[in-house]
């Protein structure tokens, strides 16, 4: 029960922090930029665009099927080989 309960208080700050980037944001005049929840940062490679689905994902263990680690992204279709946060940060910045 534990769990749940350190889930629901996670979920709530998390909601409570991006009230306040977006109150400080509008104050300042800036525009905030937000990925939709289902956005495949981590699984899009930056330079080609690739996603990666099923089998080939990347979880919090790495993934399995490749044996990769789980801070890094590798990609299937045109090789690239980089850390998982960058690559994702990457993708974000795309999204601007």
């Amino acid at each position: 029960m534990q769990n749940v309960a350190s889930k629901g208080l996670q979920r709530s700050l998390f909601g409570c922090f991006r009230q306040v980037l977006a109150y400080k944001y509008q104050w300042y005049g800036k525009e905030l930029f937000l990925a939709d929840k289902f956005y495949p940062g981590t699984q899009r490679c930056s330079r080609c665009g690739f996603v990666k689905t099923g089998d080939d994902k990347i979880g919090l263990d790495g993934n399995m099927k490749h044996k990769t680690k789980h801070n890094e992204y590798v990609c299937y279709e045109c090789g690239v080989v980089m850390d998982r946060d960058e690559n994702a940060v990457m993708n974000l910045l795309a999204l601007i």
